[in-house]
């Protein structure tokens, strides 16, 4: 491993002496824009003790460093872990203006193509090392791109993983040289070494756990602090939000006042990211298979030689084996049917229970509807009386309750309206005689009572029919 870094750094010098000419950058390194490292952080890198849950990483970020004017650097990311412990990615920055004045600036910023690799070498249980080569930066000027090999970084991070209820906090402590050790993309041509200290912590939190769980960021990047947050949109969408260096917050935008920018200026960050989840490994699947015991040679949950017992490839044992697990199939089979016999016996149960109940209820209504009828019928009965005494509204009254009690009574309505016609109030008799008439179309002395009014032939004879 020591050897292949080694090349690099050579590769990168015979580059850049070939590239030589292109002229001096002016931003800070690609590599320092906020999620665009491997592993998720803003701007420390990552190492952990298990293989990621998703195939691949990528997402847009932007991190505004002046408002008026308008001041930004932004970029693309991907991120993958390959092979056995091996993550790489790759990312592509258009920089800052880092002049003073920025009416008046007609810098372009360049593009950077950064490219970053990192080894997992050792992990014990939650803890794990990782080392790594990160920062190969190639910066487009005047047509042609150019490589500083002072920027890249050979770095190594401890990591711990640890779960607390429903909390997962993972922290991060390494060191590197280059860009992690302080290094920007100046005119700078120093030939020491530069080698940086880092921490940070990444907590992950059970607020909208379906989606992923909200997660909280802060680290120390060797040059100053940062906070920021994943909020999961969906599944598979967080939204990245975060401040660089916000010690330094209280700057903020201080170009506007003719200020350079400088290197630990704060900024705000947003992005977006997707993270694109591993499918199931097929040979996890099949020693889950397996553990249920052998199964024919090529058919469904075959496995392999090496995934197999010792006593298993003993032909005598496995034959034996296959017949006990037969039979243990063969027995949960027998237990899920007598299972889903008791579920239905149950749901009988409770469908004779419910059906009991609705007749209690039918028989309790049937109850009420005739003391309700009875109670009616004796309210209609002193209405009559009170009538024939010409107690007109005490009549009325009677009615009233009686239509209170059952509201779809004919006959209720018929006398309410008969006795509204004693009042002189037709209009309010004729509407009652019509309502008597909707709740029963044969209701023949009504329909008389109604024709004769309309023909003004009515008359008490009439009336006392109803």
């Amino acid at each position: 491993m020591h050897y292949r870094m080694s090349r690099s750094k050579v590769l990168l010098l015979w580059a850049s002496l070939a590239l030589a000419g292109a002229g001096s950058l002016t931003a800070q390194a690609v590599t320092r824009l906020s999620f665009t490292r491997p592993g998720g952080m803003m701007r420390v890198p990552i190492s952990t003790s298990v293989r990621s849950d998703n195939l691949f990483m990528a997402g847009f970020v932007s991190e505004l460093l002046n408002i008026a004017p308008y001041n930004s650097a932004s970029g693309v990311y991907f991120d993958a872990e390959v092979g056995k412990n091996l993550r790489i990615g790759l990312s592509s920055v258009t920089t800052a203006d880092t002049s003073a004045n920025l009416d008046s600036s007609s810098y372009q910023p360049p593009l950077q193509i950064g490219f970053h690799m990192q080894q997992r070498i050792w992990s014990y249980g939650n803890i794990s090392f990782s080392l790594g080569l990160q920062d190969i930066v190639l910066t487009q000027s005047d047509g042609a791109f150019t490589v500083d090999p002072d920027l890249m970084s050979i770095m190594g991070v401890i990591s711990s993983e640890q779960a607390i209820r429903n909390y997962q906090l993972n922290s991060y402590m390494g060191f590197g040289t280059g860009t992690i050790g302080g290094a920007t993309a100046t005119s700078d041509t120093t030939t020491e070494l530069r080698l940086g200290v880092f921490a940070g912590f990444m907590l992950k939190t059970p607020i909208m756990a379906s989606r992923g769980g909200l997660q909280i960021i802060g680290e120390f990047d060797g040059g100053g602090i940062n906070a920021g947050i994943l909020l999961p949109l969906t599944a598979d969408y967080r939204l990245q939000l975060g401040i660089v260096h916000i010690e330094n917050l209280p700057q903020f935008g201080t170009q506007a006042d003719g200020q350079a920018l400088a290197s630990n200026a704060p900024a705000i960050v947003i992005g977006l990211n997707l993270k694109v989840p591993r499918l199931p490994d097929s040979k996890l699947a099949q020693a889950e298979l397996g553990a249920l015991g052998p199964r024919p040679e090529g058919g469904v949950g075959a496995v392999s030689p090496e995934m197999m017992l010792p006593s298993q490839i003993d032909s005598t044992l496995k034959a034996a084996d296959f017949l006990v697990t037969m039979l243990r199939d063969s027995l949960r089979i027998n237990k899920f049917a007598n299972k889903n016999l008791l579920t239905q016996l149950a749901q009988r149960d409770q469908e004779g229970i419910v059906m009991a109940d609705s007749v209690r209820n039918m028989q309790l209504r049937i109850e009420m509807m005739h003391s309700n009828l009875n109670t009616t019928m004796r309210h209609l009965a002193l209405a009559w009386q009170h009538y024939f005494q010409e107690n007109y509204r005490d009549a009325l009254q009677e009615v009233e309750m009686s239509i209170q009690l059952n509201p779809d009574l004919a006959i209720a309505y018929a006398r309410r309206g008969t006795i509204y016609y004693k009042l002189g109030d037709t209009q309010r008799a004729t509407i009652n005689w019509n309502l008597a008439l909707k709740l029963d179309p044969e209701y023949d002395d009504v329909r008389n009572a109604l024709r004769a009014l309309r023909e003004n032939r009515l008359n008490a004879a009439s009336l006392i029919q109803q």
